[in-house]
This record gives C-alpha cells, sequence and structure tokens, in this order.
C-alpha cells in the first residue's frame, strides 16, 4: 500500500486540495452504507449463519462509521486555516474505516455467494461492483486509500466466484476481474490528471496574485487579505503601512534598470523577514509598497512596526557590487481610528506618507 500513498509530491496546497475531495462523499456513503445495510440483512437471514450475521452487522457499524466520520469532519476540512499535519491526521481516519468497510465487505460478499440462496447473489454482486464504481468516482484522488479499498472489497468475490461457483458464477469472477483491473487504471489516471490540473490552476491563480519581480502579494491579494483579516480579528485590530523608497531614482539613473530591480527584490526580501504571521507585504507599483499589520492590540504597535519598516529599509544593500543607500518614508493608518475599510486605510496612510515625505523636504530646505 505504501506505494500508492504518494505516487508523486505534490506540494501542500494541493494535498489539502486532494484531502477536502474526501468530504464531498455524504450521500454516495450512505448510499453504500444503506445498501449494504439491506443486502447483508436480508443474506444473513436467509444463510442463517451465524458469521454471515456477523459480517453483516460489523459492515454496518463500520458503513455507519464512515458516514459520520465525513459529516463530522466537513466543516474542519473546509477550514481555510487547515494545516497539512491536521489534514493528515484526518485523511488517515478516513482511510483506517473506509480501507475497515472494504475489508468486511470484501468478506461479506465473499461468504455471501458461498452460504446464501443463489436468488441474493445477484444483490450481493450488484453492491461488490456499485461499491467498486463509487471507489472509483469518490476516492480516485487519494489512490492510497482507493487502490487498496478496491482490491480488498473485489478480490475476496473473485476468489468465491472462481472456486466454489459454477459456470455463471466463473463468469461472473472474470468480469470482475475486468472490472478490478480497469477501475484501478481509473483511479490511478484520474489522480495523475486531478494533480496536474489543480496545480496548473494554483500556479495560475499564483501568477494573478503575485507581483512578479518582488515575489510580494500584489493588490488583489491585499484585498482578499485584508477581507479575511477583518473577519477574523475585526477591523478595529488591522494597521496599514504605506511607503516608498527614498533616493530609488537616483539608483535606477546612475546603475541602470537591472541594479534597480534588483534592489526591489533586496527589499522584499527584508519587508519578508519582519512580517508576523497573519501580516502581508505588497508591491502596490513601482517602489511602492504597503504593510497589512494584523492582531494590532494598541496604537504602539503600529507605529513599532512602522519604524521597524523604516530601518530594515534603511540599512545598505550590496547590490552587484555597489554599495547602496536608501530611505523609506513610512504612512500609517490604523483600523481603530478610521474603521474597517481598506479603501479609506489606503487613502489615510497614503496621506500619512504625503506629509511624511513634506515634513522630510522642508526639513532639508531649512537646513
Amino acid at each position: 500500500m505504501g506505494r500508492f500513498a504518494n505516487p508523486r509530491r505534490v506540494s501542500d496546497a494541493t494535498y489539502l486540495e486532494l484531502v477536502r475531495t474526501l468530504f464531498g462523499t455524504v450521500v454516495p456513503g450512505a448510499i453504500s452504507a444503506g445498501l449494504f445495510i439491506v443486502t447483508s440483512a436480508v443474506c444473513a437471514v436467509h444463510s442463517g449463519s451465524p458469521f454471515v450475521a456477523s459480517l453483516a452487522v460489523a459492515g454496518s457499524v463500520a458503513g455507519v462509521a464512515r458516514l459520520g466520520i465525513v459529516v463530522v469532519l466537513q466543516k474542519s476540512v473546509a477550514d481555510p486555516a487547515l494545516d497539512p499535519a491536521t489534514a493528515r491526521q484526518i485523511e488517515h481516519w478516513f482511510g483506517a474505516i473506509y480501507l475497515t468497510f472494504a475489508v468486511l465487505l470484501g468478506l461479506f460478499a465473499a461468504s455471501g455467494l458461498r452460504s446464501c440462496p443463489i436468488g441474493d447473489h445477484i444483490a450481493i454482486a450488484a453492491l461488490v461492483v456499485g461499491y467498486g464504481a463509487g471507489v472509483a468516482a469518490g476516492v480516485s484522488l487519494r489512490p492510497w486509500i482507493g487502490v487498496p479499498a478496491i482490491i480488498v472489497a473485489v478480490v475476496p468475490t473473485i476468489v468465491a466466484t472462481l472456486i466454489d461457483g459454477g459456470t455463471e458464477h466463473r463468469l461472473l469472477g472474470l468480469i470482475l476481474i475486468a472490472l478490478l483491473a480497469g477501475g484501478v487504471g481509473s483511479i490511478l489516471h484520474r489522480y495523475r490528471h486531478e494533480v496536474e490540473m489543480i496545480e496548473m490552476r494554483q500556479r495560475l491563480g499564483s501568477l494573478a496574485r503575485t507581483d512578479p519581480l518582488t515575489g510580494l502579494a500584489n493588490r488583489l491579494t491585499l484585498e482578499e487579505a485584508f477581507a479575511q483579516s477583518v473577519a477574523v480579528c475585526g477591523g478595529k485590530r488591522v494597521a496599514l503601512h504605506c511607503f516608498d523608497l527614498d533616493r530609488f531614482k537616483p539608483v535606477n539613473d546612475i546603475h541602470g534598470h537591472i541594479v534597480g530591480d534588483q534592489l526591489l527584490q533586496a527589499v522584499a526580501n527584508r519587508l519578508a523577514r519582519l512580517l508576523r504571521r497573519g501580516d502581508f507585504a505588497v508591491r502596490l507599483g513601482g517602489d511602492e509598497f504597503a504593510v497589512l499589520q494584523t492582531d494590532v492590540e494598541h496604537r504602539g504597535e503600529a507605529q513599532l512596526m512602522a519604524r521597524r519598516i523604516a530601518r530594515a529599509i534603511a540599512e545598505p544593500y550590496g547590490i552587484a557590487g555597489k554599495d547602496i543607500r536608501i530611505g523609506a518614508s513610512v504612512g500609517s493608518a490604523w483600523g481603530a481610528d478610521h474603521g474597517p475599510d481598506l479603501a479609506q486605510l489606503l487613502k489615510v496612510a497614503d496621506e500619512a506618507l504625503y506629509d511624511v515625505k513634506l515634513g522630510r523636504t522642508v526639513m532639508a530646505q531649512a537646513s
């Protein structure tokens, strides 16, 4: 089973999306559990076998438990803050109960074909075939669950039809072999195809939300991050810092645009190191940047962040063998003063930035 656990390594974002597909199976899971309960109960009564009856009870419990796990954990899996470690734990719980039901279904089907009246065999065969189709459709994006599940559910039935049955049963066994091979192939093919599609969609989404030069978020991501921060911690606990680079134009004029681009990338790297969890650094365009600070308890925290930004940007840069020194003018706006409106905070922060630059100009002229 280990080689199906991770046919090829995927990113954390892709992995989370794959795990979430397991929890869209409420209706198919309910149908599968219901059909098993009815079919196994009828066969247990007709056969009079205690072993078949025990498998019917155990399989019914496992089917209901599988459905319960999906219902209980759906909300947790859908949480945008879900991390890979938690997702892996949830997936293992799901996989354990899913495979348990598959084993019990396979044992029941094999025992039922030997113990139950021949009139029940059509229902048993239909149950196994339907389950295999459900696995291929519902859990194919997690092959480590889907492939073993379909094998342990179908193989015992195949063995029972080929060993103990007549011509009709052997024909059914051959059909099940073909369906099993097709099901396993379908699971692996769909997995590879869907992973490629998910990763392509994520790459396109990343390009739409990322500044291509610096790798920082862009304005679209700022809007999304701001809305999420307001929803989580309230609009009064965010601060927005807007700044541009002092003396950046002379760097471009003297050293060229390649050095200027490298300087912007170096600034982005310094900003990334300043951020706490939940904060965002954004390139608004040109040499204009913004930092969204979240979970701000008081104005002093916002003022401290503004000073840290200015100090970090002012440190010397060694680029292409050149010693480059720039500065940053920072204007800030605090949500507690101006409300949870991004456009308003941008306006206030930009005005504060202008005031800082104007004040520096006046001081320079006075000196």
